[in-house]
């Protein structure tokens, strides 16, 4: 769970296709890194500065035993520690701090060490990304 801090790097995926003035922001910014949360979660407000398009809505359960509708944004380029990836985004409220979820985590083959309050690269792959596929 959200334990400790990272630094992530996130650009809208879309911003090559767009002109300037409608490209949103580069942002670098502090996450909870949450392996009891599926995927990327970002607050409002750091949504409006990529300009993130709106693509549907999903109903969350939250740590708080809640459960929400989330609207679902458009693709992130998102980078950790000299690795990356593109996800999707699930808005969170103003105010609330970002959430790095499992599911990028895994895909750029991340580990969670609890212990040191780090991430850490897997073993099987120190260099670079490995995704397993079966």
């Amino acid at each position: 769970m959200g334990v400790f801090k990272v630094t992530i790097k996130l650009k809208n995926w879309q911003n090559r296709f767009l002109t300037e003035e409608k490209r949103g922001e580069d942002i670098e910014c502090e996450a909870f890194v949450d392996s009891g949360a599926s995927e990327l979660a970002l607050p409002e407000e750091l949504i409006e500065r990529l300009k993130l398009e709106e693509t549907g809505e999903v109903e969350v359960y939250t740590a708080d035993e809640g459960e929400h509708s989330y609207r679902v944004l458009r693709i992130v380029d998102l980078t950790v520690q000299g690795r990356s990836c593109q996800v999707r985004v699930i808005e969170l409220p103003h105010g609330t701090d970002p959430l790095l979820g499992a599911i990028p985590l895994e895909e750029m083959d991340w580990h969670i060490s609890n212990k040191d309050k780090k991430l850490m690269p897997n073993p099987k792959s120190p260099d670079k990304s490995l995704l397993p596929l079966c």
